[in-house]
């Protein structure tokens, strides 16, 4: 709708004066330029060329702008037209990773699987509402996949008994947990130690037969594991994935906020967020290829799954996608968005299938219990 308007009102303007069309060719170019350099991002490390990064998020806009230039020199029967067309027939693979539109009906068969990103189960109260972490076990029960890959997982031995209660509640009889962090806290009222873990874990009906790490060459909560299991007598890797993340405070949330309503913020604020974004992007890349080489190395069928941090138009994306297909593509309708922003649209959950397993459904799931929300695929192996 504001496209056509905008189409309405510039063809008023374009026939009024020559310097309005001067404008929109140099518009339309800068466009251009921005849309190529962002596709181009995807391509080159960020430790190389770290400012492309920050393009792949301004992909979304660039190509909606592009392409309603494309309506406006259409219409006025300009040559530029053939132009804006070749660039958007060179983008249409990034197109289809931001945006999925399949007509067929999902058929929610198969292997199910989920993964999702649970913000520790809620540990620190951050919705304001004490029973989310009930409420994402819920969820769990209702949905009730057979194999669940958890980033940023949280458990201990006193109060939240998350690892005891999915095992043994929840009926999910096999599950690796790697440990990126432990502490032992003492409750001064009962005297008594207690020990406290995060993590990433992988929990399935199936049998788990063999864990692994996929090693990013530091102690970090950001890390990628790996779990074989066995389906059928068939085996089936599980590659559960958590790269950098940008570790934003609470001042980072707020510059954000008062961005997303249009307020004036400080540019010290917004600037070391964009140094925090620049660090991370690099830290991705070298994690990206950690797991690609990984991957690839592994001959028998594998799903990589988890949270990249990342856009699909980012070098993290490209990079350990390659080789594999994106359920989404596959199956997913609309933007497939899974995480929870007030400032777009950002589909940065994924999983990605080894080409020899077919995707029947897939889904994102609405729900405000994390500040991501659940991915969930139907699978035929």
């Amino acid at each position: 709708m504001i496209s056509w308007i905008f189409i309405l009102f510039s063809n008023a303007f374009y026939y009024f004066t020559p310097m309005i069309r001067r404008l929109f060719y140099f518009l339309n170019i800068c466009l251009i330029i921005v849309l190529f350099s962002a596709c181009m991002s995807c391509y080159i490390s960020p430790s190389i060329a770290w400012p492309l990064s920050f393009l792949g998020l301004a992909f979304p806009i660039a190509l909606v702008s592009v392409f309603t230039f494309l309506l406006l020199w259409a219409l006025w029967r300009k040559k530029i037209f053939w132009l804006n067309l070749f660039v958007l027939l060179l983008c249409w693979p990034f197109v289809k990773s931001i945006f999925a539109f399949h007509f067929s009906k999902a058929e929610e068969k198969g292997t199910k699987l989920m993964s999702y990103n649970v913000r520790n189960f809620d540990l620190y109260n951050w919705s304001g509402n004490k029973k989310t972490r009930s409420r994402i076990m819920d969820l769990i029960r209702k949905e009730n996949p057979d194999i669940i890959c958890f980033q940023e997982f949280y458990t201990d031995d006193e109060e939240f008994h998350n690892e005891e209660y999915i095992r043994d509640s929840l009926g999910y009889k096999y599950h690796y947990l790697h440990v990126t962090d432990d502490k032992w806290y003492k409750n001064t009222e009962h005297m008594k130690w207690h020990h406290l873990l995060w993590g990433l874990a992988v929990f399935s009906r199936y049998e788990i037969v063999d864990t692994g790490l996929v090693r990013f060459g530091e102690k970090s909560g950001n890390q990628c594991i790996f779990a074989d299991l066995r389906i059928d007598g068939k085996p089936l890797r599980i590659y559960n994935t958590h790269l950098q993340s940008m570790h934003l405070n609470y001042d980072d949330y707020d510059a954000i906020e008062e961005l997303s309503e249009n307020q004036n913020t400080n540019w010290y604020r917004v600037k070391n967020i964009f140094r925090k974004m620049k660090h991370a992007y690099a830290k991705r890349a070298d994690q990206a290829k950690a797991v690609h080489e990984h991957v690839s190395a592994h001959q028998g069928q594998k799903i990589v799954c988890g949270d990249f941090n990342d856009s699909p138009v980012s070098y993290s994306y490209q990079t350990i996608s390659s080789g594999l297909n994106d359920a989404f593509v596959e199956r997913g309708k609309g933007f497939g968005e899974s995480f929870n922003s007030k400032l777009g649209f950002f589909r940065i959950d994924f999983v990605l299938p080894d080409p020899s397993i077919r995707v029947n459904s897939f889904r994102s799931i609405h729900r405000t219990l994390s500040d991501h929300f659940p991915v969930v695929v139907t699978l035929s192996l």
